[in-house]
C-alpha cells in the first residue's frame, strides 16, 4: 500500500513521492509498474466506448477512416 503525504505544496508532495519510489527496490518498482498497468487496463476495458483489447494485449491501432488534415 502506498503511503499518504499530506502537504498543501504540490511540489513537496511529489518530491516525496519520487523518494519513496526511488527507496524501493528494482522487484518492488516492477510489481508496482504491473499492478499500475493492470490498473490503466481495467479502466480502460470498463468504458464501454472503448474497442475491447484481446487478452494477449497486442493491438494494431488502425482507422476506418483517413484522419483528416488541414490543408497548407
Amino acid at each position: 500500500m502506498q503511503p499518504v503525504f499530506k502537504t498543501r505544496d504540490k511540489a513537496a508532495a511529489e518530491a516525496e513521492q519520487r523518494r519513496y519510489y526511488w527507496a524501493m527496490t528494482p522487484e518492488q518498482r516492477l510489481a508496482l509498474a504491473v499492478r499500475l498497468n493492470e490498473h490503466a487496463r481495467y479502466l480502460y476495458a470498463a468504458n464501454p466506448a472503448n474497442a475491447l483489447v484481446p487478452p494477449d494485449g497486442r493491438r494494431v491501432l488502425k482507422s476506418a477512416a483517413p484522419i483528416p488534415r488541414r490543408k497548407r
